[in-house]
């Protein structure tokens, strides 16, 4: 219990006189210098660096106090100390403890609908803590400095936090831009001078030593190992030893880089849900990964904003923080992370207003709550989830708690939040849209910036191969009365279901094709589990793997791909029926963990040989359904400009019919 309430409100960058855009990293640094300079300055200066100046800062507002919030140490905040802590995650009460899986002692929400709104305020934090540090600077600076007057303080009133794009059409081939992991940076000084710094985006080094309550995660089979009790700061992708010579920043870019172009056509896919959703639903299956809403039996889905977030978390982290949510938040990466997981929020309520959690979902006459089913620091387990309920623990300058509708929207109507994005595909997010055609206008540019465009695509591949793919007619009533069906296509994707405490810690499911006589072996996609490893006293047990969560996801399968499965198979001499054996017979799939070690394996196919008894993979952590699914694409007759609609969806069964060969001891 705190011997006194102290609050620090999150109120973003209030009084600096306007909406200002928050920027993708690389324009930050390449077109305001002075933004930039003041941007890495500040952030320096609140991881509290010893060679930063000396500006006296709010405690609450540290790197390390924010860092704090979303995982480990489980503590109290200090932003947000209360007398009452009746509901607060205590590691001596056992009904915390001793559930399982545990209730989870950190603050921030996963596999919940308020996945997004929660980390709003909470990347608006930090915004606010480097802007007001870099308002204190640009002072000294100018008053230093008087023939600079009204440069730098302007600036620094600008400034917002930046964001890095990585679903952008350059990071298949560039990855991660030297500014995320260089150790040293130029920035600009006084007097139009440049002076190398410290880069505080490569790395944290913990203030007063490592947390407490921080454990080292090691896999005895392979004897890798995560050291959080002994790393004094923060790694991506580093070797098992107590004192690495820095992160593998090599292996890092190699696996960014092959991931990639699955990044872009997931985000994508994000942007087409139709007009006439139900809007909770759709909000949910948007929203996180889990969709507390789906049935055993849905299959259609468009992945979610959560989903993709978690394959970036663990390519970025490897064996390193960003791979843990419990130690995600110390690595200074995953606030452009985040800040670009936001503004694809910010875009897509844009699009999908009508779309929202409200107070449930319906389901056959019955109403259902949205629940937070692990619990959080401030949130006890199965708390029922409100759009008006409070987001611990950040408070609104009236002292109240943040609520997931005040987080919604950044155009004028809405709570202030005093940031923006810049326009994107013709839309600018702090500016309502006008009319349903320019939301939808906006989609279809967005889906085809990030890779979906079936239009063009059918245009691309040889029909005359796909001729044999069933389509409906256009009486069919999947098809809406002003689309018609593009004729001989269909898009194709694989429907992951994962245990998400299979192997109590991180893991993925990689679908791999093999090759053919027109394609090379590559990695298709990826769904990750973002997931804590849970030391509750029975952490070992089945029960515990069986009785999880799971996680949900969708690998859009490139046309470019398929047309190739089909060419190497007869063309489009095949039935259908054929097709999907051809395409199901090419693909591998693997479970591997956060640094790449394969747990288990399969082989697609129906005539694949059955995986013996005695070397298969546990039912505990084989993935619940890795399955094909297809749908029809049908275009609008008059405007071609309107985003398309998938209808006809058709679930095809599952790929890994031969079961899963267990190649970790884990997975026995």
């Amino acid at each position: 219990m705190s011997p006194v309430e102290y609050h620090y409100p999150v109120i973003g960058r209030k009084d600096t006189g306007g909406i200002f855009d928050r920027l993708p990293i690389q324009t930050l640094g390449e077109d305001h210098p002075y933004q930039f300079a003041l941007f890495i300055l500040a952030f320096n200066t609140i991881q509290q660096r010893s060679d930063t100046p000396k500006v006296v800062q709010e405690p609450a507002a540290t790197f390390m106090e924010i860092a704090s919030i979303h995982g480990k140490p489980y503590v109290e905040w200090a932003g947000d100390c209360n007398k009452d802590i009746s509901a607060d995650y205590s590691a001596a009460d056992k009904k915390d403890t001793n559930p399982v899986p545990s209730r989870f002692g950190g603050y921030c929400n996963h596999g919940a609908v308020v996945f997004p709104t929660w980390h709003r305020p909470y990347v608006m934090l930090i915004e606010q803590s480097i802007g007001n540090i870099a308002e204190k600077l640009a002072h000294d600076i100018e008053a230093d400095n008087p023939n600079e007057n009204g440069i730098w303080i302007q600036a620094a009133k600008k400034l917002r936090f930046p964001y890095w794009d990585w679903a952008g059409k350059d990071v298949p081939e560039n990855g991660l831009p030297p500014v995320l992991y260089e150790e040293k940076v130029e920035i600009m000084a006084a007097g139009g001078k440049k002076q190398i710094v410290n880069n505080p985006l490569s790395f944290f080094s913990y203030v007063g030593g490592v947390p407490f309550d921080f454990s080292d995660e090691k896999d005895d089979s392979t004897g890798q190992m995560a050291y959080f009790s002994r790393w004094q700061r923060t790694y991506r992708h580093a070797s098992s030893t107590p004192d690495p010579e820095g992160s593998r920043i090599d292996l890092l870019q190699m696996t960014f880089k092959a991931g990639a172009n699955d990044l872009r056509r997931r985000v994508a896919q994000l942007f087409t849900f139709s007009d006439d959703e139900n809007y909770a639903i759709a909000w949910d299956e948007f929203s996180n990964h889990t969709a507390e809403s789906k049935r055993d039996i849905d299959f259609i889905n468009r992945g979610s904003l959560e989903d993709v977030h978690d394959t970036v978390h663990l390519s970025l982290g490897g064996n390193g923080q960003m791979s843990y949510p419990d130690y995600a938040g110390f690595d200074p990466i995953f606030f452009l992370h985040h800040s670009n997981v936001d503004r694809l929020f910010a875009l897509w309520e844009w699009c999908y207003p009508e779309y929202w959690m409200g107070s449930g979902y319906e389901r056959d006459g019955e109403q259902y709550p949205w629940t937070q089913a692990r619990g959080t620091y401030a949130q006890v387990y199965n708390e029922q989830l409100l759009s008006d309920g409070p987001l611990q623990p950040f408070r609104t300058e009236q002292g109240d708690y943040w609520t997931s509708s005040q987080a919604r929207f950044l155009h004028e109507q809405s709570y202030p939040k005093y940031y923006s994005f810049p326009e994107f595909e013709g839309i600018k997010v702090d500016q309502a849209a006008t009319s349903f055609q320019e939301r939808a206008l906006a989609r279809k540019r967005v889906q085809a910036y990030y890779g979906f465009d079936p239009q063009t695509k059918v245009k691309q591949v040889g029909l005359h191969a796909w001729k044999h793919l069933p389509v409906p007619n256009k009486e069919d009533p999947a098809v809406p009365r002003d689309h018609t069906i593009i004729p001989h296509y269909r898009t194709f994707a694989v429907h992951v279901k994962l245990l998400e405490h299979a192997y109590n810690r991180s893991y993925s499911f990689q679908l791999h094709h093999k090759e053919n006589a027109h394609s090379s072996p590559q990695l298709v996609g990826t769904i990750s589990v973002f997931a804590r490893p849970d030391h509750s006293p029975c952490k070992a047990c089945a029960v515990r793997r069986e009785a999880g969560s799971v996680v949900r996801g969708m690998i859009p399968i490139p046309p470019e791909l398929i047309e190739s499965i089909i060419k190497s198979n007869r063309g489009g001499e095949s039935s259908f029926d054929q097709t999907l054996a051809h395409i199901k017979g090419e693909f591998v799939g693997r479970l591997v963990d956060a640094t790449g070690s394969e747990l288990a394996g399969a082989e697609g196919g129906l005539e694949v040989t059955q995986v013996p008894q005695h070397c298969a993979a546990s039912r505990t952590v084989i993935p619940i359904e890795i399955s094909l699914v297809s749908a029809a694409v049908a275009a609008h007759v008059e405007d071609k400009n309107r985003p398309v609609h998938l209808c006809d969806w058709q679930h095809h069964d599952s790929i890994f019919n031969g079961g899963w060969l267990a190649t970790h001891k884990d997975s026995v």
